[in-house]
């Protein structure tokens, strides 16, 4: 049974790291001393301001997905460690007993609610990000090509990567739907005192871990965050539209850099917005009522995001 022992704590290792990870890269998301790329000049406050919001709006995210942890399964899913270590400690009748009242209970949780069937344990942050213009995104978008019409597509590669800014949310999800029919065949292996085989399934099992990713580009978070601070400023007065236009510019300039790194598709995408901000800038030039208008701009913009934290990828 050593080699059962070995796997145990191999499987407990791995749920370890899956539930503190996120501490690991805690320091890439804080970071707000990166210059945003502009249209129009933002004071430091501004540019302060703006990736602290953008920041905290991400971290919001995440803590709404921590919230969707269900603690009854999760436990009952950890209790497998339980099952696993009686098996090492020679205790095949209580091993195959707790396995059975745990399939019970995982299929009484699992049919009362599909959701659990990844159960979310922890949120890690990463943030990618290269500071650059539209024309050097361009620029460089022009050599990838080149050098993939030449053949050189590590090359190719290499510059496509440098052209990140994004935040990534990597999500670690415990498969409970894989815990019952695993516990079933272990329990089956220990009834024909393969005590061997059922220690493997159980530590298979337990060192399983998804990891879902979500790709949010950092251009559309600022052009979020620009949005909302100029429809605050439009609200309280109409005597700084040239502040308020800035901020619409520079919210413009904000999609137009995610499109052309090629976050979302350019028409279904970014035209309907681009054309919003287009009119809001008239209608606050002519200093008319825009609560409307950026309460739409918020609203799609809101929506757009959205696609990006609902696309996942495991």
């Amino acid at each position: 049974m050593k080699k059962s022992v070995k796997f145990f704590v191999l499987a407990a290792l791995v749920l370890s790291l899956a539930l503190t990870s996120c501490n690991e890269n805690k320091n890439a998301v804080e970071k707000t001393d990166k210059a945003i790329p502009q249209k129009e000049a933002l004071t430091k406050a501004e540019n302060d301001s703006i990736n602290q919001r953008m920041l905290a709006d991400v971290k919001t995210e995440t803590e709404k997905r921590k919230s969707a942890l269900t603690e009854e399964a999760l436990s009952t899913i950890l209790e497998t460690q339980t099952v696993l270590k009686q098996l090492i400690e020679g205790n095949k009748d209580d091993a195959i007993k707790k396995g059975k009242e745990l399939i019970g209970n995982l299929e009484v949780l699992l049919a009362k609610d599909p959701s659990l069937e990844l159960i979310p344990v922890n949120v890690e942050l990463e943030r990618n990000e290269t500071v650059a213009d539209i024309e050097t995104v361009r620029e460089n978008v022009k050599l990838a090509k080149e050098a993939m019409a030449k053949g050189y597509y590590r090359e190719a590669s290499k510059i496509l990567d440098n052209m990140k800014s994004e935040i990534v949310i990597n999500t670690y999800l415990i498969p409970a739907a894989t815990y019952p029919v695993a516990i079933r065949d272990a329990v089956a292996a220990m009834e024909q005192n393969d005590t061997i085989a059922a220690a493997n399934i159980l530590t298979s099992v337990l060192g399983t871990v998804v990891i879902e990713k979500n790709v949010i580009p950092i251009p559309v978070l600022n052009a979020e965050q620009m949005v909302i601070e100029a429809a605050s400023i439009d609200a309280e007065s109409h005597d700084k539209a040239d502040e308020v236009i800035n901020l619409l510019d520079n919210a413009e300039y904000q999609l137009q850099l995610a499109e052309e790194m090629g976050y979302g598709k350019k028409d279904r995408d970014y035209a309907p917005l681009n054309d919003a901000i287009k009119e809001l800038k008239k209608s606050v030039k002519n200093k008319e009522d825009s609560s409307s208008k950026f309460d739409s701009l918020k609203e799609s913009l809101k929506e757009f995001k959205k696609y990006f934290f609902e696309n996942k990828k495991k």
